[in-house]
């Protein structure tokens, strides 16, 4: 298997390049990703006073969305986090006006609004956080993925009349004209919208262009929510894909 990373300003952001594997095999870091991957989430709310205008439960599934940073080795057994507010009108209740009583759990940013209170208006309330699995809600989501097959891009060049047709078809602007010649600009932005194909034919209707997908390679994309960083994400998922298997491996050796 060869692997190359394309290298991104933004942590909560990945995108490789892998080949020699199978369309399962990325499938399944992408499920695990979505599905697997443990991280703290709001379970319950526990309400001492709230006179705001929204009932408790609408509170509680607001809270129970705010992304919260969570430790690497954080699973099952980990401990129940819980975080407070109170607040007091009038003032627009942000997720910075929680306090957690673990440091290392908290909202990823302080800027989600939760409520906006009126004057006299008050909201206490305690949220017990617990690990959780997006297979469970989608509170416990923890980011993510998406893979396509890497594009090929065949040109006839020695049939080609260079009139434009595909460069200016092309959606994401790929095909770039020169004076003598058709180049593909960035070919991982393809969708395979095949637009060029359909733009591009012959006088006997057969196309100039030829957009295949690699059925060894693909372009694999994370996103985090921000519990934690992209690389660690992944990382996270590939060891419990290892675990699995070794599990699987010794169930069948006995």
């Amino acid at each position: 298997m060869k692997v190359e990373y394309i290298s991104s300003d933004d942590e909560n952001v990945i995108s490789l390049i892998v080949e020699d594997v199978t369309a399962p095999f990325v499938n399944a870091i992408r499920r695990i990703i979505i599905t697997e991957v443990p991280v703290y989430a709001c379970k319950e709310l526990v309400v001492y006073e709230n006179t705001s205008p929204l009932f408790d439960e609408s509170i509680a599934h607001r809270v129970g969305l705010i992304p919260l940073k969570t430790p690497l080795d954080s699973d099952e057994s980990s401990r129940m986090v819980t975080i407070s507010l109170e607040a007091t009108g009038p003032t627009t209740v942000y997720s910075a006006d929680m306090v957690s009583d673990d440091e290392e759990v908290s909202p990823i940013d302080g800027g989600f609004p939760i409520i906006k209170l009126g004057p006299g208006q008050k909201l206490s309330f305690n949220a017990e956080c617990c690990v959780g699995f997006g297979k469970d809600h989608a509170r416990w989501q923890s980011g993510l993925a998406s893979y396509k097959n890497y594009p090929i891009i065949k040109i006839d060049s020695k049939r080609c009349n260079l009139c434009g047709r595909c460069s200016t078809a092309c959606p994401q602007n790929i095909l770039q004209m020169t004076d003598d010649a058709i180049n593909v600009v960035d070919v991982m932005m393809c969708t395979f919208c095949k637009s060029c194909m359909e733009a591009c034919t012959s006088s006997n209707e057969e196309t100039l262009i030829k957009v295949i997908p690699q059925d060894d390679k693909f372009i694999f994309k994370v996103e985090s929510f921000g519990n934690m960083t992209a690389k660690d994400l992944l990382t996270t998922a590939l060891k419990m894909i290892e675990n699995k298997a070794n599990s699987l491996n010794q169930q069948i050796l006995g």
